[in-house]
């Protein structure tokens, strides 16, 4: 392909030509007709030399891992390979995604001896958690002119998954299992029933079990008989039904999506240490992943590898969730709905024990307004954003739904402060 420099020089040598036929200098009209040969036969040549030399060029990508997480570098390895008879100067440039920071190496001139290899190692840290494939590896080769180039793109796609950060999350096995042995027993989930703590004692009736009569508060004179009453411990199920759409897509530094999940997983551990059941459902239009609660942490290993292989899609409908979750647990549970996106009812909805989180969008973009005006306009947004949450939780609350909204750095609190609050009034047990 010929370069808009090599247009130009063409065009101008064409000028030349034109110009001296007109005026009529002999020389001139030789030495212009010479020069537009000497460049033309460059690009002709080139672009059947350049041709062969690039076809006979192979690219690979190796990486030092099989296993990614956020936030933690990786060494990417591009291996080219010159079956030329000749050694070749190219420019490389690995088409790299937006989620990854990259360092400089991974684009440059390089070159490669004849039949050798040449190796380029350079490393990047992913940003988000997901499903991505890294692009082609785009060669450019150069006459000596620089009047025209040659692009070749080779195929060296590569798909990575990439799980949460250890450093997101701030409890790991060693340290759930430790804080079980502390916090065995101490549940606040509790009613009357078969347990082994005294809740108080009342007056027996014929349908009470005669091995829990209080004999030291019999009296003879009233023939009053008391019953202990016994406190019996309850598990709650939680699921997490958490929107999936392109909504929890938004974010600039940090995505709605990754962080979400972090928090979600941060609060599930604390559900765990208090040995109640917790498990996810996420879901959109084009999602619907659904992993089953329980309380030795497997549902959030499953968490961990499902969000790895995708990334948000479709719209989110929490009418069709929650009808589809219903379909998939039937015992008694707590739903804490996490959405960034603006829900529509249009009638009550048949759940209980529900609590919806209105992520407000505006805490996930970082702004530095450079004047009073770009300041002005910041503020507006922020005020909008807040009376559209407002709004939207009024609607939902209407419609009889527990609903409250969350901020980018309050998410987990706000969370745990909401389970602890069912827990203690039994709410799911």
């Amino acid at each position: 392909m010929i370069k808009k420099t090599g247009y130009v020089v063409l065009s101008i040598i064409s000028y030349g030509i034109l110009e001296s036929i007109l005026i009529g200098y002999e020389y001139y009209i030789v030495l212009t007709i010479l020069l537009f040969f000497v460049i033309s036969t460059d690009i002709i040549v080139f672009n059947y030399s350049g041709s062969l030399l690039v076809g006979n060029l192979r690219v690979d990508r190796e990486t030092d891992t099989k296993t990614f997480r956020k936030n933690e570098p990786f060494q990417i390895k591009l291996i080219f390979t010159n079956k030329n008879k000749y050694s070749i100067s190219v420019f490389f440039f690995d088409e790299a995604l937006d989620i990854l920071d990259i360092s400089k190496e991974h684009s440059g001139t390089i070159s490669i001896p004849a039949n050798g290899q040449k190796e380029i190692n350079y490393m990047v840290t992913p940003k988000y958690i997901g499903k991505y494939s890294l692009g082609d590896v785009k060669v450019n080769l150069y006459d000596l002119f620089k009047l025209a180039y040659l692009e070749k793109k080779f195929k060296t796609a590569m798909d990575i998954k990439i799980a949460p950060s250890h450093n997101d999350i701030k409890a790991d096995r060693t340290e759930m299992l430790s804080n079980f042995l502390y916090t065995y027993g101490v549940h606040h989930s509790r009613k009357v029933g078969q347990g082994y703590n005294l809740y108080g004692i009342r007056p027996y009736n014929e349908e009470d079990d005669p091995r829990y009569i209080v004999w030291n508060r019999y009296n003879e004179e009233n023939n009053n008989i008391m019953i202990k009453e016994m406190e019996e411990e309850k598990e709650i199920t939680m699921v997490f039904l958490i929107d999936y759409s392109v909504s929890m897509n938004n974010g600039s530094k940090d995505r709605i999506y990754d962080k979400t999940i972090t928090e979600v997983i941060n609060s599930s551990y604390y559900i765990l240490k208090n040995r109640d059941n917790v498990g996810f459902f996420l879901f959109s239009s084009e999602i619907n992943y659904f992993i089953k609660p329980d309380k030795n942490g497997n549902s959030i290993k499953k968490l961990e590898q499902v969000i790895a292989n995708i990334l948000p899609a479709g719209t989110f409908d929490i009418k069709q969730a929650i009808s589809e979750l219903n379909k998939k647990i039937r015992k008694k549970y707590i739903i804490f709905i996490i959405t960034a996106d603006d829900l529509e009812v249009k009638e009550p909805l048949k759940t209980y024990n529900t609590t919806v989180f209105l992520i407000n969008k505006e805490t996930f973009y970082e702004y530095n307004p450079d004047n009073a005006f770009d300041s002005l306009l910041f503020k507006s947004f922020k005020l909008n954003e807040l009376r559209r949450i407002e709004n939207q939780i009024k609607f939902l609350r209407s419609y009889g739904l527990k609903c409250k909204y969350i901020n980018k750095d309050e998410m987990a609190r706000k969370i745990i402060i909401e389970y602890n609050y069912d827990r203690s009034i039994n709410m799911g047990a």
